[in-house]
C-alpha cells in the first residue's frame, strides 16, 4: 500500500515474527528522501543488526560433531564447545599472538574448577578438534630463489654458491617465505559448509551472475557430476614497515555458491602465501598450487559428507587482479607499456612523458591462447640474464596459463579500473574546470544523500580530495548519485559525456537483458572515441582503452558486480590483522586461517522471508496513515483483525525498511522500484514504503541515449496516491537524489554487493 513516486513530465510511473505468508507494503508521501541542511545533525547513525544481512551471524547452525567430555564436572559446555567459543573471541576480536593466547588459556585453566579438560598447548588444541596442519612452508633466498638451509643457531642460509648471499646467515628481509595450503581439503570444508545450498534445486543466482555468463554455461560438465568452479585472485599488501615486507595471498571463491554467500569470509579459500621484501616470481610461488589444481581438474575428486559420497568436477572460471598484479603474474608488460592490453594487440604511442592508446590507433585483433604461449616461449628464448625481452607485451610463460585460457579467463577488475581509476581521474579534471562554489555544491549534495542501510558510505572527504575516497565511494558515485550531481554542477559538454559513462557502467554492472550489454558497448566506444575532444589526449591511458573490452568480459562472465576484487581486497585487510612481529608472517596467517576454519564451521542456509519489528495498528507512528491503511485493506476484502504490521521485511539476502523505521536514521532503505503489472514488465514504478503487512531532459545527447538514461535515472516527484503492492513485485531498493524540484531515482540493482 503506498503513495507512488511519479515520473516528472511522464505518465509512467527488535522483536520479529517469522511465518511463510504473503506480505504487502505501503508507502508514504511525506518521508524525507534527502537531508535538509538544518536536519543533517538530527539523524542518528544506523547500526546493522542480525536482520540486515550485513553480518555473518545469520549463518545458522553449528554442525560440528562434538563427542568431547564436559569442560569440568557438571559443566553445561563440552571442552570442544568451550574451546571454540574462546578461540573465536581470541582470533576474531582480540587478535592475540600464539604465545599470549597460551598464557591466557593457562590462566583460565587455573581459574576453572579442578579437574578440567581445557587444553593449553597447540598440539592438544589440534588434537581436541581432530585436525592436523595441512599447510607446508618453504623458505627461499630472496635473490636466487633457491631453498634455504638451517644453521645450528636456527638461522637461514643460502647454499647456492653462485649467489651473493651464499654461506652467510640471511636477514629477515633476505628471505622468501612461501606457504602452500592443501587445495582439496579446503574445498571439502567449503562444500561441507554449503552442502544444503549446493544440493538444493532452487536457483538463488541473479540473472547477471557469473553462473549465467556464456563461459560458464558452455563449459558446464555434460555428466551428472557436481561442479566446483574456482575464481582466483591475488594482490600484494605491505606488512612490516621497517623491513619492507609484503604479503601476497592467492585466494579463491566458488562460483556454485550463490552471492552474497560466495563472498562471506568463511567461503573464501586461501590457497597460497608469499611473504618477502621482493615481489613474487609466479612460477616459484604458484607452481605447487597450480599443479594440484591441474590434477584435480584432470581427475576430479569426491567427498563423503553426512555419510554420502559426492563426486565433483573441478574447473576454473577466471583470474582477477589489479593491472600491476596481472602483469606480474602473467609475465606481461606493465599497464604503462607499449603492449599493455591482454585482450588485443594494440600498441601504445609515446606522448610526452606517457604511453597513450588513442582510439583511432586501436588494433582490436584479439589475442589467442596459442599465440600468447608461443610469444612467451620466444621471449624466454631471447632473454639473457637480467635482460628480459618481450614479444608483443609477453615476457615469459606463466604457470597460470596451464589452468587459465588467455585472454578469456584473465579479467579486468572494475574496482581498480573504474572506481579507483577512471572515476577519480575524471573528478580531478572536473575540479580544474569548475569554480569553488560548484565544488562546494557537489560536496553539499553528497553530504545530504541518504542511501540504504547496507551501503556503508559517508562522504566525509570533499570531492576535491577524491584521492582519499575508497573504492566504495566511487562505486556509489558512478552507479547511483554522480549523474544528477554532475549534470547540476558541470558544463553541459562535460555533463553529457559523464552521463554516457554512467549509463554504460551501470548497464555493465548488472545487465538485465542481453541488449543492455550491446547498448553499453556502443556507449563505451563513443565515450572513448570522444574523450580527447571533451578533455585532451592525456586521458587516453591504457586504463581507458581497457574499458573497450569490458562488454565482451560481461558477456563471458556476467555483470561487473560479480567479477570484482572488492571481496578479496577485504580479505587481505583481514588477514593482515593476524600477523605479529616480523618473522614467519605467512606461516602465522596460514595457522590462524586453519584455526578459524575449525572454530567457524557453521552450515550456511538461505534465510526465509519474514516480517521484522511488528507494530500495532494503534501505534502512534502509524497515526498519519492509520485511516488510509484501514481503507485500503478493506478495499482489498481483507479482515483487519487478521492483519499483522511490520516495520521491516526480509527476503532471502535483502532487507527492506519502511519510512517509519528509518525516520530517525540517516539511512534510507524504504525507496523501492517495482513492477505493478506483470504483463508490462518494462514499466517500472517507484514508491516509498510506509508499512509492511501480512495477511494468513538536462543534457545534450542523442534520443536513443536519452531514452535509456530516463530508464536508469528517472526524474520523479512524490504524489499523494497510495496503493497496496505485493512484495513479489519488488525489483530493487533505490537511491533518491534531490534534483531541482524533483528527485532523480537510481536502482541498487545488486543489493548485496560486498561493502
Amino acid at each position: 500500500m503506498g503513495s507512488s513516486l511519479n515520473k516528472s513530465n511522464s505518465e509512467d510511473e527488535n522483536d520479529h515474527h517469522v511465518q511463510d505468508t504473503q506480505y504487502s507494503k505501503s508507502t508514504t508521501s511525506n518521508s524525507p528522501l534527502t537531508l535538509d541542511d538544518d536536519e543533517a545533525c538530527d539523524y542518528e547513525a544506523y547500526h546493522d543488526d542480525e536482520h540486515d544481512n550485513t553480518k555473518k551471524a545469520n549463518d545458522i547452525q553449528d554442525d560440528f560433531l562434538d563427542r568431547s567430555p564436559p569442560l569440568y564436572n557438571n559443566s553445561k559446555l563440552s571442552s570442544m564447545k568451550s574451546m571454540k567459543l574462546l578461540m573465536d573471541f581470541l582470533i576474531s576480536d582480540v587478535h592475540l599472538d600464539k604465545r599470549n593466547i597460551l598464557r591466557l588459556l593457562k590462566l583460565i585453566k587455573f581459574l576453572l574448577p579442578e579437574p578440567n579438560t581445557l587444553p593449553t598447548t597447540w598440539k592438544s588444541i589440534m588434537k581436541l578438534f581432530g585436525r592436523t596442519n595441512l599447510s607446508s612452508t618453504t623458505f627461499l633466498c630472496s635473490r636466487c630463489h633457491q631453498l634455504c638451509g638451517k644453521t645450528t643457531f636456527n638461522t637461514k642460509i643460502c647454499r647456492n654458491e653462485t649467489c651473493l648471499h651464499s654461506k652467510r646467515s640471511l636477514r629477515t628481509n633476505e628471505i622468501v617465505e612461501i606457504v602452500n595450503l592443501d587445495v582439496r581439503s579446503q574445498l571439502k570444508l567449503i562444500v561441507n559448509r554449503n552442502i544444503k545450498i549446493l544440493t538444493k534445486n532452487e536457483n538463488y543466482f541473479p540473472t547477471c551472475d557469473i553462473s549465467n555468463g556464456s563461459f560458464y554455461q558452455t563449459t558446464l560438465s555434460k555428466s551428472k557430476l557436481n561442479t566446483i568452479t574456482l575464481v582466483l585472485h591475488t594482490d600484494g599488501a605491505p606488512l612490516v614497515r621497517t623491513t619492507k615486507q609484503s604479503i601476497w595471498p592467492l585466494f579463491a571463491s566458488v562460483v556454485e555458491i550463490p552471492p552474497p554467500l560466495r563472498e562471506y569470509q568463511n567461503n573464501i579459500i586461501l590457497l597460497a602465501l608469499w611473504s618477502s621484501k621482493s615481489k613474487p616470481n609466479v612460477n616459484v610461488f604458484l607452481k605447487k598450487t597450480v599443479d594440484e589444481i591441474k590434477f584435480l581438474m584432470a581427475e576430479g575428486t569426491s567427498f563423503f559428507i553426512n555419510g554420502m559420497e559426492f563426486n565433483f568436477v573441478i574447473r576454473t572460471q577466471f583470474f582477477i587482479s589489479d593491472l600491476p598484479a596481472r602483469s606480474l603474474f602473467l609475465q606481461t608488460t606493465y599497464f604503462n607499456g607499449y603492449y599493455a592490453c591482454h585482450y588485443c594487440v594494440t600498441k601504445g604511442l609515446w606522448s610526452g612523458s606517457i604511453v597513450v592508446y588513442p582510439y583511432h590507433h586501436n588494433d582490436l585483433k584479439l589475442r589467442s591462447h596459442a599465440e600468447v604461449i608461443a610469444a612467451a616461449k620466444e621471449a624466454e628464448k631471447n632473454s639473457t640474464g637480467k635482460r628480459i625481452t618481450s614479444v608483443q607485451g609477453v615476457k615469459g610463460l606463466s604457470c597460470l596459463l596451464y589452468i587459465m585460457a588467455y585472454p578469456q579467463q584473465i579479467l579486468l577488475d572494475y574496482m581498480h579500473l573504474v572506481c579507483l581509476g577512471h572515476v577519480q581521474t575524471l573528478i580531478k579534471r572536473w575540479c580544474q574546470l569548475i569554480d569553488k562554489e560548484e565544488v562546494m555544491k557537489m560536496d553539499n549534495m553528497l553530504l545530504k544523500t541518504r542511501v540504504p542501510h547496507n551501503i556503508h558510505v559517508v562522504y566525509n572527504e570533499s570531492i576535491s580530495a577524491v584521492e582519499c575516497w575508497k573504492a566504495k565511494h566511487s562505486r556509489l558515485f558512478v552507479l547511483n548519485i554522480g549523474l544528477p550531481i554532475g549534470i547540476t554542477c558541470l558544463p553541459v559538454l562535460n555533463a553529457s559525456h559523464w552521463a554516457i559513462y554512467c549509463v554504460a557502467i551501470k548497464l555493465l554492472h548488472a545487465p538485465e537483458p542481453i541488449e543492455d550489454i550491446n547498448f553499453a558497448e556502443r556507449l563505451i566506444n563513443y565515450y572513448c572515441r570522444t574523450i580527447s575532444e571533451v578533455y585532451d589526449q592525456s586521458l587516453e591511458y591504457y586504463s581507458l582503452h581497457a574499458h573497450l573490452h569490458l562488454p565482451a568480459q560481461v558477456r563471458l562472465h556476467g555483470g561487473l558486480s560479480f567479477c570484482s576484487a572488492f571481496t578479496f581486497e577485504s580479505c587481505i585487510r583481514y588477514i593482515k590483522k593476524q600477523v605479529h612481529g616480523t618473522k614467519h608472517l605467512a606461516s602465522q596467517i596460514a595457522y590462524w586461517y586453519d584455526m578459524e576454519n575449525i572454530v567457524k564451521n557453521k552450515i550456511f542456509e538461505v534465510p526465509s522471508s519474514t516480517g521484522v519489528n511488528q507494530i500495532d495498528l494503534n501505534n502512534e507512528q502509524l497515526g498519519d496513515y492509520r485511516e488510509l491503511v484501514i481503507n485500503l485493506i478493506q478495499m482489498n476484502d481483507q479482515q483487519l483483525e487478521q492483519v499483522e504490521f511490520y516495520k521491516r521485511y526480509k527476503h532471502q539476502f535483502t532487507t527492506y525498511h519502511t519510512a517509519l523505521y528509518d525516520k530517525r536514521f540517516k539511512c534510507c532503505s524504504f525507496v523501492i522500484s517495482y513492477i505493478k503489472d506483470k504483463n508490462y514488465r518494462n514499466v517500472i514504478n517507484y514508491a516509498n514504503i510506509v508499512v509492511f503487512y501480512k495477511y494468513d531532459n538536462f543534457v545534450e545527447l542523442p534520443t536513443e541515449i536519452l531514452q535509456r538514461l530516463d530508464g536508469l535515472y528517472p526524474l520523479v516527484e512524490l504524489s499523494n496516491d497510495y496503493d497496496i503492492i505485493s512484495v513479489e513485485a519488488f525489483r530493487h531498493k533505490c537511491v533518491a537524489i534531490e534534483f531541482q524540484d524533483v528527485f532523480c531515482i537510481s536502482e541498487i540493482r545488486v543489493d548485496f554487493e560486498h561493502d
